[in-house]
């Protein structure tokens, strides 16, 4: 994949949650004031991606996270934090998948959400399963 195609990977893959229910959210608890939670949101994402640019020049290992919290702190503690990325990598999909279905039977109320939900996983399965150059397309 190109530059490009991580960057518009990485904004669909958060933008079907955004509008649907956590930007209402945002607005109430931050009492209006949305566009500065992203600006300090997007500066906190931005330590982070320098954080892993420096962890990766300085242990040019595959493992992510695991890798880099058991070369910063210990072992268990890496196993712990591997675990938790991937239940991140596991159920942030299907939160997206949910809320989108949420908001698909906004527009279609006959369609019922679990069918949307089938739906959205079936076709991210898919397209997933054609690998990274139609996932690129798809994009």
């Amino acid at each position: 994949m190109s530059g490009t195609d991580v960057v518009v990977y990485g904004l669909i893959y958060m933008v079907p949650m955004a509008p649907v229910a956590v930007f209402g959210f945002i607005s109430n608890f931050s009492f209006g004031m949305t566009a500065l939670v992203y600006v300090v949101a997007a500066i906190a994402m931005t330590f982070s991606a320098f954080s892993y640019k420096e962890m990766a020049q300085r242990y040019p290992v595959a493992g992510s996270v695991y890798s880099y919290v058991r070369f910063g702190i210990n072992g268990h503690v890496g196993y712990l934090a591997g675990w938790a990325i991937l239940l991140d990598y596991l159920l942030l999909p299907a939160l997206l998948a949910v809320f989108a279905a949420s908001a698909m039977t906004g527009l279609w109320p006959a369609v019922p959400v679990w069918a949307w939900v089938v739906l959205f996983v079936l076709a991210a399965t898919f397209i997933n399963l054609g690998g990274i150059a139609l996932t690129a397309t798809v994009n």
